[in-house]
């Protein structure tokens, strides 16, 4: 009878590959509390971090026979972070990253590692350059998931440049998310060419 939770990451991938439920479980048990706790930081709601991280690994199931993985932990990490960017864009008023969900899926496949790891670096640069107080603000609200009053008060700043920041914020990341999206798919087709 195999111990699979002795089994290394990429023995476990290898085994759910073969549709060994086991493995999955082993797999479940191993990241499970690590993954809620990434997400429940981000969120600071139990419920939907534990649907979030419930989601992740289900996928995984449902793509065993395809995932290419080479790092589980970094994989489940960026599918978390994924799942909770999408998450606070659903239960945001504004509809900031609307153009990153169209990027998520759209036809170069995002649910690709390399897809996932190179757009969240190039997305942590660009929120890395924006200037210190307009960043601090999005960071804020869109990932600490704290409202214009609250960021104002923290900042003691009045809720009304709060709301602008965010506006300008949003405007300019829609603009930088619709190029970047063109480029990738121009990229996306001039490989289907190649091939």
């Amino acid at each position: 009878m195999n111990n699979y939770q002795t089994y290394t990451d990429q023995q476990l991938l290898d085994s759910l590959k073969l549709n060994e439920e086991k493995a999955f479980t082993a797999i479940y048990n191993r990241y499970w509390e690590q993954l809620y706790r990434s997400a429940y930081r981000k969120l600071t709601d139990k419920a939907a971090a534990k649907e979030i991280v419930h989601d992740v690994l289900i996928d995984i199931w449902k793509r065993r026979e395809s995932l290419s993985v080479n790092h589980l932990p970094a994989y489940l990490e960026k599918a978390i972070r994924f799942r909770v960017i999408n998450y606070i864009n659903r239960n945001k008023s504004s509809h900031f990253l609307d153009v990153f969900q169209t990027i998520l899926y759209s036809p170069f496949e995002a649910d690709s590692q390399v897809n996932m790891q190179e757009f969240l670096k190039l997305l942590d640069a660009w929120i890395a350059a924006l200037p210190e107080k307009r960043r601090q603000i999005f960071v804020k609200y869109y990932f600490e998931n704290l409202s214009a009053r609250e960021i104002a008060s923290e900042l003691d700043i009045s809720a009304k440049t709060v709301q602008n920041n965010l506006s300008i914020t949003t405007q300019q990341l829609k603009a930088w998310l619709t190029q970047l999206m063109v480029i990738m798919m121009v990229v996306s087709g001039s490989s289907h060419f190649k091939a």
